[in-house]
């Protein structure tokens, strides 16, 4: 019985850990550009906006976004924040994992980083393309507003569909 109590233990811990989130250079060139300290906090609230969509915590994914945010949805379709929101609390964005590869990171004037590259994630539930992996070519550019990161403009294009194989 102890056993059996250890097993179930171990899938409850197991099963309530975070979805996996991460970031790599794809470069050295990337791999040099995130020691400025500038890239290196866009990165951080990446992350953040990352483990945010996993998490559906849609506050915390709110104000990742600037008022005026606009970006590709998992539609291929343009979306302004409170449509992002939407797709998030209605579960239409739902991943298990997602792997950011950087290839470009620079800084655009004083308030402005833009972040380029490829991501590999893996929808579920309703989300489009459940129960596939995807790969998208990304590009972000994140502002300075009053010393806060925000996301401003995303385009993500998918180039790949993939069957998980089991």
């Amino acid at each position: 019985m102890q056993m059996l109590n250890k097993v179930v233990l171990s899938f409850v811990i197991f099963a309530s850990l975070p979805a996996a989130a991460g970031w790599r250079s794809a470069n050295p060139t990337a791999a040099e550009a995130v020691k400025n300290p500038k890239i290196a906090a866009v990165l951080e609230r990446a992350m953040v906006m990352d483990k945010a969509l996993l998490a559906h915590d849609v506050a915390s994914f709110s104000d990742i976004l600037t008022e005026d945010a606009v970006v590709n949805n998992p539609f291929n379709k343009i979306a302004r924040k409170s449509d992002a929101l939407t797709n998030l609390e209605t579960k239409l964005i739902d991943y298990t994992s997602i792997e950011r590869s950087i290839e470009y990171a620079a800084t655009r004037g004083e308030n402005d980083v833009v972040l380029m590259g490829e991501e590999s994630l893996t929808p579920m539930g309703k989300a489009k393309y459940a129960g596939k992996h995807l790969r998208r070519r990304t590009t972000e550019i994140w502002t300075n507003e009053k010393g806060i990161w925000r996301l401003a403009i995303r385009q993500a294009t998918i180039f790949s569909v993939e069957e998980i194989k089991k």
